[in-house]
């Protein structure tokens, strides 16, 4: 076994399973032996490579040797966040001593032993690496290696939250990289309601765990950042903490696909909200579409609505080009709703950072012309000029269809969905010549 060789000393054959094991063998190794449906289903996933460098900086740039560094990841997988963690942990006079001390500092939980006997042997060998770095190795005995990190136990991580909330709260470092699942919430949660991210559970719970100037330091889902569903998540998070830094990351990694943000934050002693810049400010005085344009979600949903009421022309994603401009579309449906009159342009709700569909560019618009009232699907977002006039749609058009509001789009919300929130907010350009 690679601790026993590294435990002997025997490092010249292992040096390179051992950097291997503390640098995403355990990643990868996941996505060897759980498909990535089941992943993606349970919202599990290894903190590895450039993430988890991010972590770290984050983590270094919002710690103070001052501060009581103690260390809990109730979710903490194979340990890649505790392990980041370490490098801000003194070493003993020999690994024995750093093993006690690093011990009493350092906890976690996963509901998977195999991950928790993983994080432990990767916690060993860090403790062995180190003190082989600074030339105070000493040899361990079984034992010693048993009755390592004790504290990094098979167990419920909310649970353990939970009780932390309603007892002794923790005064330390969360670290944070919790599911991105869904699960469905009864009463007992004040700021959501059925179907929430396991993500916005654990930190809201997280915040509650700590006391006044504990610090939790997470990677979470951009949908709670930028999306409009966790309006109530953000109110509640800034209310209990400080933020200190928000980081939008990106796609998790190159096997997962979810957009992530880093956050550091301090709970409060008070229950006021404060201000926390989720995402780029609106500059003073700065016009923006919904200042110019009626933006709302389409009426119809398909698989919901009656096929009752007056036949019009139906709308639908599917039937949208990439962009330029449409006559009144072909598809008809009945339909009692509200209907939107040309000139309109029509956004996809669904669409991903750093793309558009059918190669434009994200967030580009569709001006649909006629005279005639049209039923619009409810996964297209729908923009009516206030002043009524054609010119003004396809101003609109050539502004959704810049790179400016493409990397504008990608900075606000890198969630799955557009928001009609986010086009409202969507600048609009000033400079002389762009129409």
């Amino acid at each position: 076994m690679l601790v026993q060789d590294v435990s002997r000393g025997s490092w010249n054959r292992v040096t390179e399973d051992v950097h291997h094991a503390l640098n995403g063998e355990a990643a990868a190794k996941l996505r060897t032996l759980v498909p990535r449906q089941v992943r993606r289903e349970a919202g599990s996933f290894f903190t590895s490579g450039g993430v988890r460098q991010s972590f770290e900086d984050l983590l270094s740039s919002h710690i103070d040797s001052s501060e009581r560094l103690w260390f809990w990841d109730p979710t903490c997988g194979a340990g890649d966040l505790l392990l980041a963690a370490t490098a801000h942990l003194p070493l003993g006079q020999s690994p024995a001593e750093t093993l006690s001390l690093w011990g009493r500092r350092l906890r976690g939980q996963d509901l998977d032993d195999s991950f928790v006997g993983a994080a432990r042997m990767r916690l060993l060998l860090t403790v062995l690496q180190r003190h082989r770095l600074e030339d105070s190795w000493a040899p361990l005995t079984e034992r010693q290696q048993r009755n390592s990190f004790r504290h990094i136990q098979v167990g419920d991580g909310l649970e353990a939250l939970h009780e932390a909330a309603s007892s002794k709260r923790f005064y330390g470092h969360l670290l944070l990289n919790p599911p991105y699942g869904a699960r469905t919430v009864g009463r007992e949660c004040a700021w959501a309601s059925g179907k929430t991210s396991q993500a916005a559970i654990f930190s809201s719970t997280a915040i509650d765990a700590l006391k006044a100037g504990g610090r939790v330091v997470a990677i979470l889902p951009d949908v709670l950042r930028s999306g409009s569903r966790y309006n109530a998540w953000r109110r509640r998070f800034e209310a209990h903490a400080t933020v200190e830094e928000i980081a939008p990351y990106g796609l998790f990694d190159n096997h997962t696909d979810v957009d992530v943000f880093l956050i550091s934050a301090k709970r409060k002693k008070g229950g006021h909200a404060g201000s926390v810049q989720w995402w780029p400010p609106r500059l003073a005085n700065e016009t923006s579409i919904g200042d110019l344009f009626h933006v709302r979600v389409g009426s119809v949903v398909d698989n919901r609505d009656p096929h009752t009421g007056i036949e019009s022309p139906y709308l639908t994603a599917r039937d949208l080009p990439a962009d330029g401009e449409m006559p009144l579309p072909a598809r008809t449906r009945e339909f009692n709703g509200a209907k939107v009159t040309p000139p309109f342009v029509a956004i996809r709700r669904t669409s991903r950072p750093g793309q558009g569909a059918k190669g434009s560019f994200r967030g580009a618009g569709v001006l649909v012309v006629g005279n005639e009232a049209v039923a619009v699907d409810n996964h297209l977002i729908v923009a009516s000029p206030k002043d009524g006039t054609i010119d003004k749609c396809r101003e609109l058009i050539k502004v959704l269809g810049s790179q400016s509001s493409a990397q504008w789009l990608d900075e606000r919300i890198r969630c799955r969905h557009l928001t009609v929130r986010v086009v409202k907010e969507l600048p609009w350009p000033l400079e002389d010549g762009l129409f």
